[in-house]
């Protein structure tokens, strides 16, 4: 019996009877990931009490470096309080009419991460014939932009469009001993390639959101 199935017959009763406000699943490989949240505390203790017991009739177990319990609540709002889940950071805020908002923001470390990833390609492959780098790069963003293009993401977007500027900037004028481009050079071949700032996607253009 896979995990999938022993985790979702358990979540339906639960679900069935009330106990959840929300709840994200994740099934990617290797193994699946899940947050849950409770109304009450109570019913949180227990479904963490009881999620190892009920995965061990199907023998499988929860990774306790990666299993937590914390309050998660509107009424504490910033990111002192805030979980990471398939990259995103997810906090409570205020939105401009001081309404409680769940907000999310792409995670320190996948930032970190994926901005060192681009600085390194960027560095192994600026010898390659620039229409090559700049349609490789262009797919590059555009799957980032993707993922990570959602509502109140801008920021990450921002940070990452100005990082890959900047090191295409220093990397391409290291292709020869004379500088290739200045910014202004630079920008019209972005331009010319189609790679302009990243956007977040509006909410109308979101088909399946996690609000």
């Amino acid at each position: 019996m896979s995990e999938e199935y022993a985790y979702d017959m358990w979540v339906v009763v639960a679900f069935n009877i009330g106990l959840f406000l929300f709840f994200f699943i994740s099934f990617m490989p290797p193994v699946p990931h899940f947050v849950l949240a409770f109304q009450l505390q109570q019913d949180a203790v227990s479904f963490y009490k009881m999620l190892p017991q009920r995965l061990e009739k199907f023998g499988l177990n929860v990774a306790p470096d990666k299993t937590r319990l914390m309050r998660f609540s509107r009424f504490h709002p910033g990111r002192q309080r805030s979980f990471v889940f398939l990259g995103f950071e997810f906090y409570w805020s205020q939105d401009r009419n001081r309404k409680p908002r769940l907000r999310r923001r792409t995670s320190r470390k996948k930032q970190h991460d994926s901005m060192k990833v681009l600085y390194d390609w960027i560095k192994r492959n600026r010898s390659k014939p620039i229409n090559e780098f700049m349609k490789t790069l262009k797919r590059k963003l555009q799957g980032f932009s993707n993922y990570y293009g959602l509502p109140d993401n801008s920021g990450s977007l921002i940070v990452m469009y100005g990082h890959v500027i900047r090191s295409m900037y220093k990397w391409l004028n290291r292709r020869s001993q004379r500088r290739s481009y200045n910014w202004k050079g630079l920008k019209d071949m972005l331009n010319w390639f189609g790679i302009k700032p990243m956007k977040v996607w509006s909410r109308k253009h979101v088909i399946v959101d996690w609000y």
